[in-house]
């Protein structure tokens, strides 16, 4: 089984972790750019070796494949690197800050003759699959709208990551990927997008609202990352309704009719967190080879990276490191 390298140290991190340690799956290595908390990863988490910088990471003959869990503004640099040591590379959403960052990452990893692909594990959790499954099922009848909601409350420091446009600070990359991605999944893509934003006196948006337009369906999202707000979806049907709790992550979901009466609970718990499931999809696309998964491929993140580019065009947010190539 593929041996797992980790860089960065936050939450995220965590999550990755906890799931690779509750699923078997061996963890080689983990950077950080202070080495204390990198040993501490290795305390908790069982790493076989722990580094304080992220080259010596790179260079390490027994990492197979890399998760690359640092702020977006990161990830494009780091990925760079990483590829140049012809490693595979799980990463951390949103994979970029642009599409075009994107799509060079993807044309070097072919190059190179490596598996890369975006850890957006909503994608790769049975309840979503379930759900889409339904919906294809008939069960609500045909969908006529989306109201998709990612957001919670709070008053970063300036200097915060959320706060910050060189590290790709913003509701939209941070949160409002998740509704943008779950109306992708059940409508396809908007034929026209809506969009505006609160922005913060950083210079990110601080929430954004999106109105995704298709030829007989609407989705309505919203995204904060200073307002406390809703967390779930809520798919409209011409014969009833679905609701699921806490979509981006989520284990159970609850179908009603018209009259708004439960006929149908769905329950499957995850394994470990739910991350065990985007990595487990990865290491099966590394070792068989297709380097292709039935849920995450390059498409998927172009395409989403694309509209998220279309609505910072709408919102009037740049990144200042973006224009990189």
């Amino acid at each position: 089984m593929l041996r797992f390298g980790l860089i960065g140290a936050g939450a995220i991190a965590h999550a990755f972790s906890k799931a690779c340690q509750g699923s078997g799956i061996p963890l080689q290595a983990v950077a950080s750019r202070k080495l204390e908390k990198a040993r501490e990863y290795q305390q908790m988490y069982g790493f076989v070796s722990a580094y304080g910088d992220y080259e010596s990471l790179y260079q390490d003959p027994l990492v197979d494949a890399i998760y690359v869990a640092t702020p977006h503004g990161l990830h494009y640099e780091q990925m760079l690197a990483i590829l140049k040591h012809k490693k595979h590379i799980l990463c951390e959403k949103a994979f970029t800050l642009n599409a075009k960052q994107a799509r060079h990452i993807f044309e070097l990893a072919k190059a190179q003759g490596v598996f890369v692909m975006e850890a957006m594990w909503t994608r790769f959790l049975p309840l979503t699959q379930t759900v889409l499954k339904r919906i294809q099922s008939g069960v609500i009848g045909d969908v006529v709208s989306m109201k998709v909601d990612f957001a919670f409350g709070g008053n970063p420091a300036d200097e915060a990551r959320l706060m910050n446009p060189a590290l790709g600070g913003g509701a939209l990359l941070d949160v409002g990927i998740y509704p943008i991605t779950y109306a992708n999944l059940v409508l396809g893509k908007p034929d026209k997008i809506d969009a505006k934003a609160k922005l913060t006196h950083t210079g990110v948006d601080g929430t954004v609202d999106l109105t995704y337009h298709y030829p007989h369906q609407v989705a309505h999202l919203h995204a904060s990352v200073i307002e406390e707000g809703g967390k779930d979806a809520w798919i409209y049907g011409s014969k009833g309704s679905i609701k699921v709790p806490f979509f981006w992550g989520a284990h159970e979901a609850f179908i009603y009719d018209l009259n708004h009466q439960v006929i149908e609970h769905i329950d499957l718990p995850h394994k470990v967190n739910g991350y065990e499931f985007e990595i487990l999809g990865f290491i099966e696309a590394v070792e068989n080879q297709s380097y292709r998964t039935p849920w995450m491929n390059v498409e998927n993140t172009l395409e989403i990276l694309a509209q998220m580019d279309e609505i910072r065009q709408h919102i009037g947010v740049i990144y200042p490191n973006e224009d990189t190539l």
